[in-house]
């Protein structure tokens, strides 16, 4: 759920070396160079160089409800499988987390680099033991819906048709995993032949099906590619001791392929409603509710 490159301006970019100075990391490294990178619809992230090394600050809005210390965690345990920048300090006074800063890194573009590599490390970060609250996405629809201002309401079509989705994803079989729930290609990047994930604000235990239901949608898979896509999860995660991909009646690719068309729904109504909060996101908004739309009728045609 992110935006393109923002230009900073000069005072933007004073702002942010005035706040490095502030933290004591930099006490003993004053900043040399600050640039921005690529800033979310709700966050920005700023590279800053100094005589001892290179960082990535993000930079939080101070109305944010995130639990920063639980995206810090996640954080921490992808970082220590090689999955994830390490982070170095988290600073809830100033609203701002530091990381290292991945050097040489390119946007990862899943038909040249590859939909197994992201794969793997989704089935790696899958089974990370991490402490986080549980994702119910019949619970968090209301309270996006909660969330949208007075004069921007939701159809309520749409809305009903997301909370029968959740209602019939909550009804199947549960794979909870720790889940990135964000995984677009702003928040993957590419370096040295590795994947690297970034952004770990939605991070928490929640289905599969939903990441799966992520990578479909942002990278536009078909229904071949997305046969695929669950052949080749279910190959990457068997032998793992701490989940059950299967039942009794049903293998682990075919439950998850019965999951996907609700979870499909589900996530794209939590990128409509998210969006549709925000200033000055209408199109991604508009963008999202179409997916919605189309889903909901493919749904409905199935039912």
């Amino acid at each position: 759920m992110a935006q393109s490159l923002s230009t900073a301006t000069g005072s933007e970019i004073e702002h942010v070396t005035r706040l490095c100075q502030r933290l004591e990391f930099f006490v003993d490294q004053p900043p040399l160079q600050v640039r921005a990178l690529s800033h979310g619809a709700s966050n920005q992230s700023y590279y800053v160089k100094t005589a001892q090394g290179e960082y990535v600050l993000r930079c939080y809005p101070a109305e944010s409800t995130v639990c920063r210390q639980q995206e810090l965690r996640c954080q921490h345990a992808a970082a220590a499988k090689g999955l994830a920048a390490t982070p170095l300090c988290l600073n809830n006074h100033y609203q701002v987390m530091l990381s290292e800063y991945i050097r040489g890194a390119e946007p990862f573009d899943y038909a040249r680099h590859g939909g197994r590599a992201l794969l793997s490390v989704l089935a790696q970060f899958h089974q990370l033991q991490v402490q986080t609250a549980t994702l119910d996405c019949a619970v968090y629809l209301p309270q996006l819906q909660a969330a949208l201002p007075a004069n921007n309401s939701a159809d309520k079509t749409l809305l009903a048709a997301l909370q029968q989705a959740a209602q019939q994803l909550s009804s199947m079989q549960p794979d909870l995993v720790l889940c990135h729930l964000d995984l677009h290609q702003g928040n993957l990047l590419w370096a040295a032949d590795t994947l690297w994930l970034l952004d770990f604000e939605y991070s928490q235990q929640a289905d599969s099906s939903l990441d799966l239901a992520a990578i479909s949608l942002h990278f536009n898979l078909d229904k071949t590619a997305e046969a695929q896509m669950l052949a080749n999860y279910v190959r990457l995660r068997q032998g793992s001791e701490q989940v059950a991909l299967s039942t009794e009646k049903l293998p682990a690719e075919k439950l998850l392929a019965e999951k996907l068309p609700a979870a499909k729904l589900v996530y794209s109504g939590f990128c409509w409603l998210w969006y549709l909060a925000l200033p000055d996101c209408q199109t991604q908004a508009n963008y999202w509710q179409q997916q919605v739309q189309g889903l909901a009728a493919v749904q409905l045609q199935t039912s």
